[in-house]
């Protein structure tokens, strides 16, 4: 069976304010950000990652407790 729940990569992008009277100011930054996205619905869970450790955690576990209630669906 397909894994229902994957995780996506976001761009985030930092932008770095200055004060009044500063002539000069970081650049912005682009980074990454991570969500699981539900496949069947192509919706997002939870409020996002910054980590893809932390997101392909949480998949992982969503994927076997789904993986559970959909065989005892099947079996009984």
């Amino acid at each position: 069976m397909e894994d229902i729940f994957v995780v996506k990569r976001c761009n985030k992008i930092i932008i770095h304010g200055r004060r009044a009277g500063e002539s000069l100011h970081e650049p912005a930054e682009a980074q990454g950000w991570f969500r699981i996205c539900d496949t069947r619905t192509g919706g997002f869970l939870g409020d996002g990652y910054d980590h893809e450790e932390q997101a392909r955690s949480e998949c992982d576990r969503l994927n076997a407790v789904s993986a559970r209630v959909v065989a005892q669906e099947s079996s009984g």
